[in-house]
């Protein structure tokens, strides 16, 4: 009978694990899908994606990098005309490059048809803490849960600039992202370059190549 009663519950913690399973492959396909619907928005009229080579970009005409290992890139940026790189896909990580931006731009431009949605505007007089503020609040439009981890002085472009470093709960999927932007407003003009991908495994990756990428960048103009 001890037999007996330890196969049926062998049996029942099977079949318990198989539905847990298969309960979990349903939230990985439905984050997968509600991911695939995000890349369709976004890719909206973003152009081609072509191979970033290694060596010396130039982007919008006044900030030079230089690539020591190729990434991929959008024509034309993502919606907001964002010059957008990434390795592993752009709703996986992405790298993207804030370039110039005066007094009175949006940092990212809403489209045209976008309603009831706050415009973003960057003010050549804002300390770093308000510029973060920007980005946290561009970053949780879409209802993700943003957490400030640290924000210090940091060189860039030959300035006294700022460095931020987040958490945020990716809302569509529940995926914890980790992200950095590198930033200075020289000469009236706000240039951030930030990154983004998953905590565990992408933003541990490809952080050093950032960094480096970050340290290379050069104004032109």
């Amino acid at each position: 009978m001890i037999e007996a009663n330890q196969a049926w519950e062998d049996e029942v913690n099977r079949k318990t694990k198989m539905k847990m399973t298969q309960s979990s492959l349903f939230g990985i396909r439905s984050a997968r899908a509600a991911s695939l619907v995000v890349l369709t928005l976004a890719l909206a009229g973003c152009g081609a994606m072509l191979k970033v080579a290694q060596g010396d970009v130039v982007l919008k005409e006044r900030l030079q990098v230089k690539a020591s290992k190729p990434w991929n890139q959008f024509e034309r940026g993502l919606a907001d005309n964002t010059p957008t790189w990434t390795n592993e896909g752009v709703t996986v990580d992405a790298l993207k490059f804030y370039v110039a931006i005066r007094d009175g731009q949006e940092i990212a431009p809403l489209p045209s048809q976008a309603k009831g949605i706050q415009p973003l505007v960057f003010r050549a007089s804002m300390q770093p803490a308000q510029i973060v503020s920007l980005y946290e609040s561009l970053l949780t439009r879409d209802g993700s849960s943003f957490t400030l981890d640290r924000l210090e002085p940091a060189d860039f472009l030959g300035e006294r600039g700022f460095r931020f470093e987040y958490s945020l709960n990716r809302k569509v999927d529940d995926v914890p992202m980790k992200g950095v932007g590198i930033g200075v407003v020289r000469r009236g003009e706000l240039f951030v370059i930030h990154y983004s991908a998953p905590r565990l495994v992408f933003y541990p990756r490809y952080l050093p190549q950032v960094e480096e990428i970050a340290r290379s960048a050069q104004v032109r103009g």
